[in-house]
Parts: structure tokens; C-alpha cells; sequence
């Protein structure tokens, strides 16, 4: 049997049983609704794998003039600007302005401590609070970690308590060490 002649008894099979499940119209409005449905998800899901597969030759003009905006934007919001919504100015002696200017001078735990200076498994919760963003409470939680698995088999354990993220562990992984 050929391909042609295996195509035409499919064929008329199908024709077959939708001849006796539908009306010539309904077969119509059937095969109708689904080719739309099928155009939909071609052009919904086409535009982005056709974009994925041809990336254009040179960036839109359109494209790139947003860009611009959203750099010009991002830089202005990013400043601060010591001024309420009503043009007033805060006063010099504001606490606002000390907040500001405190957070901005950074830690002051950083400028005393030398590079892996702090053992995980021997410090006690006075020397882990020197650390960057740890406390009195994330320091009683790194002893009690240590306690129930018996110390610190690697520095990244520290990620394990609660409290502990990879963004304060980065800021703190210079100054760790196990012993």
C-alpha cells in the first residue's frame, strides 16, 4: 500500500465518521473555529519563537529609543533628593538627614575586622556580632546550629539558619572561617 493510497483511506474514513456525527454546515463551522483557534496560537506563540530563531539584523529604532528613556529615567529616580513633595527643603539638623548620612558611611562592625578573622566553630556570640548584619539574635542562632550539628562542616552552612541569605552571606563570607 502507497503512502497516496494509505492518505485517501484515512481520508474517507474520517469523512465517514464525521458525516455521521455532523451536518455538512456543522463540519464546516467545526473545521472553521478550529483553524482560527490554530492561527491564534501560531501567531501568539510564532511571534516570539520566529523572534528566538531570526533575532533582527540591527535593534529597532523604536526599541532603542526606549532604552535610552529607561536608562535616562533609572538615573534620575536614582538619585536623592533631600527635598519633600512640596519643594520644602529639610533642615540641616533633621534626624532624616543623619539617618542618611549614618547608613551611608556603611558598617562600622567592616573597618575593624581583618579578612577571616572570625572562627564559625570556637566564636562565641559576642565575636559573631562584629560580623556584617548579624545581631544578637542571628548570633544566638548561629550557636544554636552549631550546638545540634556538633560545628561547621563548611562555611556555607551559615545559609542553613534562619536570617541568613546569600546576600548577607556575601557580605559576611570574607571575614569567616571554620577553625
Amino acid at each position: 500500500m502507497s503512502f497516496r493510497e494509505f492518505f485517501s483511506h484515512v481520508r474517507s474514513k474520517a469523512g465517514d465518521l464525521a458525516s455521521r456525527l455532523f451536518t455538512p454546515k456543522e463540519f464546516r463551522a467545526l473545521l472553521f473555529f478550529l483553524a482560527v483557534g490554530f492561527a491564534v496560537l501560531l501567531y501568539r506563540g510564532g511571534k516570539e519563537l520566529i523572534s528566538a530563531i531570526f533575532p533582527p539584523a540591527a535593534p529597532n529604532e523604536f526599541l532603542a529609543q526606549e532604552r535610552r528613556n529607561d536608562s535616562i529615567f533609572a538615573e534620575l529616580s536614582r538619585k536623592v533628593i533631600n527635598e519633600d513633595s512640596l519643594k520644602f527643603s529639610i533642615p540641616e539638623d533633621s534626624v532624616i538627614v543623619k539617618e542618611k548620612q549614618a547608613f551611608a558611611s556603611g558598617s562600622k562592625k567592616i573597618k575593624d575586622l581583618p579578612p577571616h578573622s572570625i572562627p564559625l566553630n570556637k566564636a562565641d556570640a559576642e565575636i559573631l556580632t562584629k560580623l556584617p548584619g548579624v545581631g544578637k539574635v542571628t548570633a544566638e542562632r548561629i550557636l544554636l546550629y552549631r550546638t545540634k550539628r556538633g560545628g561547621f562542616r563548611d562555611v556555607h552552612e551559615v545559609m542553613n539558619i534562619q536570617g541568613i541569605g546569600e546576600k548577607k552571606f556575601k557580605e559576611m563570607e570574607a571575614y569567616l572561617t571554620l577553625n
